[in-house]
């Protein structure tokens, strides 16, 4: 991969908040703070939406990552609005629905922690942060003056790092990502982790005590539940040929990713949640609250 298309390559933010539907319907609005991935995960099913065939600016996905130049100083503005209005207590918001809040190019940028610090003059009811980044250990700060407003969730989709080196090379290996979630509740911040999509994993009570001993929270995701259209997207990525080539079965089976949820709600009762409803429980009860 070359650098070329990052920050080198800024586009103009015309908004911040983003009514949710779909996937996200029970959170109130997302947040992107970039447009692309350099993560550029091989099951990604964003590869496959319209923001990557409208907004690649002809690169492959995983090869670029623009900053939405101004978007901080656009939610300073439509949080303004919401304040005076007095329904800031209503927001739930999700940063971020299709790229990773904390790409490489937010050293440079910090347009997540200028966003960070808007949120702590002006709190939502709700905000939850989904990154697989350890550079989110740099705004702990922001995230624990928060409090229970903030929710930090952290992709884990296995335990094994083969497997994340097969699928996902460019991501942060497993031990640094669970010494971030360590990092995390030592810190006092309300931490789940999301294994999304379920990859193949080293064994239920493996995977899953580790995830018990790091998470508040887990929400445990397929191919097939998580990617909107019952796995249609995942199908045209590299995710069934990597499969095949890997030996690892059925990709749009659920067996392992089920066994894995039932495990851990045995444990964990309402703590572990299951695909979408699993994302947004956190999402509804704030409505629900302030709707009441």
């Amino acid at each position: 991969m070359t650098n070329s298309a990052d920050s080198r390559a800024p586009r103009p933010a015309s908004t911040a908040l983003n009514p949710t539907s779909g996937f996200l319907t029970g959170f109130t609005h997302s947040l992107q703070t970039y447009i692309g991935c350099r993560f550029g995960c091989a099951y990604c099913y964003v590869q496959e939406s319209n923001v990557h065939r409208f907004f690649n600016g002809g690169f492959a996905w995983g090869e670029y990552a623009y900053p939405r130049q101004g978007v901080a100083d656009r939610l300073v503005q439509e949080l303004e609005r919401y304040r005076r209005k007095g329904c800031l207590d209503s927001l739930a918001i999700f940063c971020s629905s299709s790229t990773d809040p904390y790409q490489g190019a937010e050293r440079e940028w910090q347009l997540t922690r200028r966003c960070l610090e808007a949120f702590v003059a002006a709190p939502p009811g709700l905000l939850v942060i989904q990154t697989r980044s350890p550079l989110v250990e740099r705004d702990f700060d922001l995230l624990s003056s928060l409090g229970d407003r903030c929710w930090l969730s952290m992709t884990l989709e296995t335990d094994r790092d083969d497997v994340r080196q097969a699928l996902t090379p460019h991501c942060p290996s497993i031990e640094r990502r669970l010494a971030t979630i360590r990092a995390a509740r030592v810190a006092g911040l309300n931490v789940q982790v999301a294994v999304s999509p379920c990859l193949p994993y080293s064994g239920v009570e493996d995977f899953g005590g580790l995830l018990l001993e790091v998470g508040q929270r887990v929400v445990v995701d397929s191919y097939t539940s998580g990617d909107g259209l019952g796995g249609k997207r995942t199908a045209r990525t590299e995710i069934p040929a990597e499969y095949a080539r890997l030996g690892w079965g059925d990709w749009q089976a659920e067996d392992a990713a089920r066994s894995l949820y039932v495990w851990l709600h045995k444990r964990m009762d309402e703590r572990v949640g299951w695909s979408q409803a699993g994302f947004t429980d956190l999402a509804r009860r704030v409505t629900t609250e302030t709707a009441g």
